[in-house]
């Protein structure tokens, strides 16, 4: 049997400003060699017949190691994390600290996610009627609302959502912060200076900053104000 390689061949399968932008900027903070390969939803690439016969889930983030796929945004960024020990992108195994970095991602994923689901495409849970469109996007936004007050209470003083340091769990909740400010959002969302406060500490990475350059390459998301590209990140991305 051949032993599997270190550093693993990584490709990560991305669509522009979906939640998969959490993996790109992990991977970039990593250090770690990796292709970034597109696959831009908007555009139903994530249907394509090759695209499926790769990932029969469709989804992304899918992250190639080594011919294998790996999906799901929280064991993508696990793995990751735990190739490079040395960058602390994670806490360590079987600490209180490791347990509440996934504390945090089971929240962003299992309800931050879900409530902006149901309020960009809420037919996905209401069918196709009028009345139930209208249902779920109004929940949504009820959900949407209660969770950023939970991010705003579990952030607290805390410079990053783990204490001190940057991880994993910090690029993820940018993703969903840059969501928040989509054109799409039909209610006003509460104040959130505490996850702003984050967000631009996250932003403040170069790593970050390239990884959103490169993506807008491929679509030209808009960012919220104070969110600006510099032609050097430019330049990076290519």
């Amino acid at each position: 049997m051949t032993a599997p390689s270190f550093p693993p061949r990584l490709t990560l399968y991305y669509s522009p400003k979906a939640c998969s932008l959490a993996s790109h900027i992990a991977l970039e903070e990593s250090g770690l060699p990796y292709v970034a390969a597109a696959v831009n939803i908007r555009a139903q690439e994530h249907r394509r017949p090759e695209y499926l016969k790769l990932n029969p889930s469709g989804t992304v983030p899918a992250l190639g190691i080594d011919g294998q796929i790996l999906t799901e945004s929280q064991a993508i960024l696990t793995y990751v994390a735990d190739l490079v020990p040395e960058c602390n992108l994670l806490p360590r195994t079987g600490t209180l600290a490791r347990a509440r970095a996934h504390q945090w991602m089971n929240l962003i994923s299992s309800g931050v996610h879900v409530a902006f689901r149901g309020i960009f495409r809420p037919q996905t849970y209401g069918g196709e009627s009028r009345e139930g469109i209208a249902s779920v996007s109004d929940q949504s936004h009820q959900n949407l609302t209660k969770a950023i007050q939970t991010i705003e209470e579990r952030l607290g003083e805390h410079p990053y959502a783990l204490g001190e340091n940057f991880s994993v769990v910090d690029g993820y909740l940018l993703v969903f912060y840059l969501w928040s400010h989509d054109e799409r959002l039909q209610q006003k969302l509460p104040e959130r200076p505490r996850w702003r406060a984050l967000a631009e500490r996250v932003w403040s990475r170069e790593s970050v900053r390239k990884v959103v350059a490169r993506e807008r390459e491929v679509r030209a998301y808009d960012l919220p104000a104070g969110f600006a590209l510099t032609m050097d990140a430019v330049r990076t991305a290519a």
